[in-house]
């Protein structure tokens, strides 16, 4: 069964100020997780927390690999 959090779950879960909320968000929005952002109406918003976790563990296994790419074409 997978963790679904509204917005203010969600922020107090990940101790997420509002703008590193928005920051999260946009990236998470146009990653390979997206399905885990569920915008219900502009007011409801739910998040798959699972998802979000998968996505930060995918986020930092890649980071490295994507300055090495940029450091490589500098």
């Amino acid at each position: 069964m997978t963790e679904e959090l509204s917005k203010a779950e969600f922020k107090e879960e990940f101790k997420y100020s509002e703008s590193t909320y928005q920051r999260r968000m946009k990236e998470f929005k146009s990653s390979p997780f997206s399905e885990g952002y569920k915008a219900v109406t502009g007011k409801e918003i739910i998040i798959d927390a699972d998802l979000f976790r998968e996505f930060r563990r995918w986020k930092a296994d890649n980071s490295f690999r994507v300055r090495t790419r940029m450091e490589a074409t500098v």
